[in-house]
């Protein structure tokens, strides 16, 4: 005889009321359907088969429920129910006695699965999914005792709930999970299997956040409680089906083991919104698509009218649709690619509402645009000290309009700004090019460098659609070198009268000189008169700097401060020393609020106080710092230009009205960082600063992910690796900054910070552990919310604080560097961050 144990087959169990009785006589069914797709194919039957007089291969088993789980069969334990088994294209049937006894004679010798349907709820748990596995050899009987349970269901008990009725795209759904084990025995290796119909507006799609529940699975004690709770991104499926949902069911094996306790939650979801538009050829010109006209394979792009940026691309399906989502509500222009077209163009406009919106666009054949430029200097020879004028020429060649045409131009070697290139400059909307039309610009800048007497320049042209790479192309001008002299006075103006009078002599001044075509860099010291000079020194423009002793600072006097030599007489410098900016100004923002909401009016306080006993004019204002949200434009009145004049000991106040942008792009807040200065944008280095902040409602986002030290380095999550009841700190700067945010892991080594300000942030956590690299302790919170971190540690030097538990790391008070607490406020911290409330609470700080 042969016995097959296959996870719930004992070769020792018999049948419980009479062990030596002959099985019953089978009821037996047999059908020659092909196997279902899902089970694995049998090998085939012998090619010879005895006559049935003669065949003695055969099965005989018993069917038990382990009502004990003692894992054997023991009295009162006989299950009655349904047995099938498959081989070949042949199935078996049988139904079990009243002592759980059953048995197939007469089979042909090979492989068998069985499968069964018991009942009162008893279950087989298969150990592969196509059933159980029994070998018949040829002439012997296999014995099998199969063993019968409960249904995961009865055995553990499942619960999940999501953290929002009501979410709004983008956004993550905190999902908390509960698992108990409500049986007097251990279960392993219970895994996850959410979403089996494959449903694309559903949670629990097993990405990185599911790792418990991956692999090696969770492993519950008899009566044990296991929670876990799962940050996962909404799918953007979610916001065209306006729900959320997770269904999941938990047991071992879930693959093919579906009969755990099954868990369902849903949420409604809002958010952006979405347009439908359908291509078709109108051959029959009745302003329809019929099914025959539908137009499959388009290609098609929305730019955002108001910026010219792109914002997303889709391809019509086999029904001519195509659908965008995400979108915010607005007006945008489509643009077909390639070889089709808007049989006019009226149809490109794409208004996308709060309802969300659909069209049907009727196309045309047409040719795609093609780009080609041409580049030339104004005249082919140039002295090094002249500026140049480069044409440049682009045209349409193609059949439809070029959209968003933009010059990405190299000219390191030609002193040309950007805004030279208007809308075709790469940080522009870019332009609209008609089929067959040209445009024309021209940039002027002086000569920086050149090489074997040849300046070359070169540029290509992109546009919405382009096939390939741009194709680059280049302009060649003959240079002639020129030289030319430079001679200046340093003097120390002690009275403030601007002008040099007797003992002023700056001697020892170290001078230096960086500029010319081509670039070159000179050095000098002035004299007991204070006087320098440089001779025959590349013509072109030149930055002039000067180091005195005691402090004493040269400061530019225009916002053009460069030098500019040219062949003839030495150019004349004086230079008037006087002390820093920092020792005479200072400055002081302060804004009327401290939380804003999107469109609000935001008043800006500016204080420029005048600590000199001399005027100090033109102090204007430089506020691009630090990412900012307001440029200083006209609004900003005299701090713009020429600049505020401050008598000796003045003190002024200027109120400036800016608005809280609309759709504030990455960041929680509005700010203002300034400098002020004479000729502030050439002596940004000695201004005085200003500084505040206020919080925008909404400006925040999610971190989330696992910390680990991994002892086998195989940069995954084996059990015990992961940290547990560790406090984690999200931190200002890494050095000196304060908590916004804290927590301690979970029994997963989870952390999960929510309602956190947009930005850069690095995690402090509790010893004994470290970051092996600084850099990797930086968690980035964006509007989007994308990013799950698995964090890796190593031991490190710090000590375990007081209370804590030494092996699983430890939690600890939190106090900022700066000696501010926010001890025991948790996720409240960041929602006052987050919101402003709490700016003046944790440290608001004003640089004054």
């Amino acid at each position: 005889m042969t016995a097959v144990a296959a996870l719930v087959f004992s070769s020792s169990a018999l049948a419980q009321d009479d062990p030596a009785s002959a099985p019953p006589a089978p009821t037996e069914t047999t059908t020659t359907t092909p196997p279902p797709t899902s089970q694995p194919a049998p090998p085939p039957p012998a090619p010879e088969q005895k006559p049935q007089a003669e065949q003695k291969n055969s099965i005989s088993g018993v069917l038990y429920g382990d009502k004990n789980r003692n894992g054997e069969q023991d009295p009162g334990e006989a299950v009655q129910g349904e047995v099938s088994v498959f081989g070949g294209t042949t199935r078996h049937t049988t139904t079990s006695a009243a002592d759980g006894t059953f048995a197939f004679q007469g089979l042909t010798a090979g492989t068998y699965w069985a499968t069964y349907k018991l009942k009162d709820g008893w279950v087989v748990h298969h150990a592969k999914a196509a059933g159980d596995e029994v070998v018949v050899a040829d002439g012997t009987t296999t014995e099998v005792a199969v063993r019968a349970e409960r249904p995961y269901s009865e055995q553990l008990r499942a619960t999940a709930s999501l953290d929002r009725g009501n979410y709004e795209y983008p956004a993550y759904a905190k999902i908390k999970i509960s698992l108990t084990n409500t049986t007097d025995r251990t279960i392993s290796a219970i895994q996850a299997r959410c979403n089996r119909p494959n449903l694309r507006n559903t949670l629990g799609n097993g990405g990185p956040e599911w790792h418990v529940f991956n692999t090696h699975g969770v492993t519950l004690a008899a009566g044990e409680q296991y929670t876990v709770t799962i940050a996962e991104r909404l799918p953007e499926d979610a916001v065209t089906a306006g729900v959320v949902t997770l269904d999941c069911d938990f047991a071992p094996n879930v693959e093919w083991i579906t009969d755990g306790p099954p868990v369902h939650a849903e949420a409604k979801v809002s958010g952006r919104f979405g347009h439908t538009m359908v291509f078709g050829e109108d051959r029959n010109a009745d302003r329809s698509i019929d099914a025959d006209e539908v137009v499959s394979g388009a290609k098609v792009v929305l730019l955002d009218l108001r910026t010219g940026a792109q914002v997303a691309e889709r391809t019509s399906g086999s029904d001519g649709k195509v659908e965008f989502t995400g979108l915010n509500t607005g007006d945008y222009r489509a643009v077909l690619l390639g070889s089709w077209a808007f049989t006019d163009d009226s149809q490109q406009l794409v208004r996308v509402t709060a309802q969300g919106s659909t069209g049907t666009k009727f196309l045309k054949r047409a040719a795609p645009a093609s780009v080609v430029a041409t580049m030339k200097f104004e005249k082919p020879r140039y002295e090094s000290h002249e500026s140049v004028r480069v044409d440049l020429t682009i045209t349409n060649a193609g059949g439809q309009t070029a959209e968003r045409v933009r010059v990405h131009a190299v000219f390191n070697d030609v002193a040309i700004t950007a805004e030279q290139w208007g809308e075709f400059g790469q940080e522009g909307p870019g332009a609209r090019i008609p089929a067959g039309e040209s445009r024309t610009y021209s940039v002027t800048g002086a000569i920086r460098y050149f090489e074997d007497g040849k300046l070359t320049v070169w540029a290509s042209v992109e546009h919405v659609g382009m096939p390939d790479r741009p194709t680059g192309f280049s302009a060649e001008a003959e240079v002639v070198q020129t030289t030319g002299d430079v001679s200046g006075v340093v003097y120390v103006d002690r009275n403030h009268n601007r002008q040099q009078d007797p003992g002023e002599a700056a001697a020892e001044t170290v001078v230096e000189a960086n500029g010319g075509a081509p670039y070159d860099y000179f050095r000098t010291t002035t004299d007991a008169d204070g006087r320098y000079s440089f001779e025959n020194i590349p013509s072109g423009d030149y930055l002039i700097g000067y180091t005195l002793a005691g402090g004493w600072v040269v400061h530019a006097e225009s916002n053009a401060p460069q030098v500019r030599v040219r062949p003839g007489p030495p150019v004349q410098v004086s230079a008037r020393a006087e002390r820093p900016y920092t020792e005479v100004l200072e400055a002081a923002v302060v804004l009327d609020k401290p939380v804003y909401a999107a469109g609000d009016d935001v008043k800006i306080a500016i204080t420029l106080s005048n600590k000199a006993v001399h005027e100090v004019g033109n102090v204007q204002a430089a506020c691009n710092r630090d990412g900012n949200t307001w440029p200083v434009s006209a609004g900003w009145g005299d701090l713009r230009e020429p600049g505020v004049t401050l008598g000796p000991g003045e003190t002024k106040t200027i109120t400036v009205v800016e608005k809280v942008p609309a759709e504030p792009s990455g960041v929680n807040r509005v700010a203002v960082h300034c400098g002020f200065a004479p000729w502030v944008a050439a002596n940004l280095e000695d201004a005085a600063i200003g500084y505040d902040w206020a919080g925008i409602p909404g400006g925040v986002g999610t971190a989330r992910g696992t910390i680990l030290y991994d002892k086998n380095h195989n940069y995954w999550v084996d059990p015990g690796e992961p940290l547990q009841n560790t406090g984690v700190r999200l931190m200002t700067d890494r050095a000196y900054g304060g908590i916004v945010a804290e927590t301690v892991t979970d029994a997963d080594g989870s952390m999960f910070f929510e309602q956190v300000p947009l930005g850069t942030y690095w995690l402090e956590i509790d010893g004994p552990w470290q970051f092996p690299d600084p850099s990797t302790a930086m968690v980035e919170i964006t509007a989007r919310g994308d990013g799950f971190y698995l964090l890796y540690v190593e031991p490190g030097p710090s000590p375990v604080p007081p209370g804590g538990d030494s092996s699983q790391g430890g939690t600890r008070g939190a106090l900022a560097k700066t000696g501010v607490s926010v001890l025991g406020l948790g996720v409240v911290a960041a929602l006052l961050v987050a919101f402003g409330v709490g700016a003046r609470m944790i440290g608001r700080r004003r640089t004054t």
